[in-house]
C-alpha cells in the first residue's frame, strides 16, 4: 500500500510518501518545510516533487492521509482540499486523522501524563491531554492558566507538539519544574500520521465525502457575523 501523507495545520508543512508491506513501512520519503502562509502555494508543486522522488504517480497512490485539526483554519482547509481533489481525481480513498492525536502519536511509547498543543493564537492554545498513550480530554481552546490547571494533578507532563516550547514559558515558575519539552517535537510527524492514518482506514474505512476539518473554535469571520446579527438585533429593538 503507498500511502501520502500532508499535514498544513501550522507554519511547517509536513509531508510523507511511504509504502507499507505486511503492516511495516518498508520504504518512505518525508519532508518537513516552514512555509507560514504559503501552503497554497506550493503543496502540489511539493507533493508531485516528493512522487517524482520515488518515481511513483499519483495513480498509484492506495491512500490519502491529511490532519483533521484543530490547527490553522486556513492550513486545514488547505491540505483537506487538496488531496480531495486527488481523491475526486484518481478515485483513491482519503481518511483524515486529528492533528493532536498524531503529535502524541509520536512520543506513544512516552509512560505518563503527555499534553500535545498547538499555539490558538490570542493568548490561547489548543490542547489535548494523553496518559499512557489514552485520551483524557477532547480537544480544548485554554489559556496557559487554564492548561496549569488541567495539568496541577500530575506530578510531572511532557510537553509535545508544534508550539510545546512557546506554552512552557508561558507556564508558571512551579510548573515549569515539574514539565519536559519534546524538542523532536513532530520530527517525524508525516510518518506517523501515515502509520496512522492506514491503520484507521483499515479499521474504519474511508471518510464520508463531505467531511471537512473539525474547529475547536469559531474563525473570525464567523466570530464577527455573529456580532454584527447580535448589533442589528438589539438596535431593532
Amino acid at each position: 500500500m503507498n500511502v501520502l501523507a500532508c499535514d498544513t495545520a501550522t507554519a511547517v508543512m509536513h509531508l510523507s510518501l511511504v509504502r507499507f508491506e505486511e503492516d511495516k513501512p518498508v520504504f518512505y520519503e518525508t519532508s518537513a518545510t516552514t512555509l507560514g502562509n504559503r501552503h497554497s502555494e506550493l503543496l502540489i508543486p511539493r507533493i508531485l516533487e516528493l512522487c517524482g522522488r520515488c518515481n511513483i504517480d499519483l495513480k498509484d497512490l492506495d491512500l490519502l492521509v491529511c490532519t483533521s485539526g484543530p490547527g490553522s483554519f486556513t492550513g486545514l482547509r488547505i491540505a483537506m482540499s487538496t488531496l480531495k481533489g486527488i481523491s475526486l481525481a484518481t478515485g483513491k480513498p482519503l481518511v483524515s486523522v486529528p492533528t493532536l492525536d498524531v503529535y502524541q502519536g509520536c512520543v506513544n511509547t512516552y509512560p505518563g501524563a503527555v499534553l500535545a498543543t498547538i499555539d490558538a493564537k490570542k493568548q490561547r492554545f489548543y490542547a489535548a491531554l494523553f496518559v499512557d498513550g489514552q485520551r483524557k480530554s477532547e480537544d480544548l481552546d485554554l489559556t496557559a492558566q487554564q492548561i496549569e490547571q488541567l495539568l496541577s494533578g500530575y506530578p510531572s507532563v511532557l510537553l509535545t507538539g508544534a508550539d510545546a516550547s512557546l506554552l512552557a514559558h508561558k507556564l508558571s515558575k512551579p510548573l515549569q519544574e515539574k514539565v519536559r519539552v519534546d524538542t523532536y517535537a513532530g520530527a517525524n510527524l508525516a510518518l506517523v500520521l501515515a502509520e496512522m492514518g492506514r491503520k484507521q482506514y483499515l479499521e474504519r474505512g474511508s471518510n464520508d465525502v463531505g467531511k471537512g476539518p473539525s474547529y475547536v473554535r469559531k474563525s473570525d469571520a464567523e466570530i464577527a457575523l455573529q456580532q454584527l446579527i447580535h448589533s442589528l438585533e438589539v438596535s431593532h429593538d
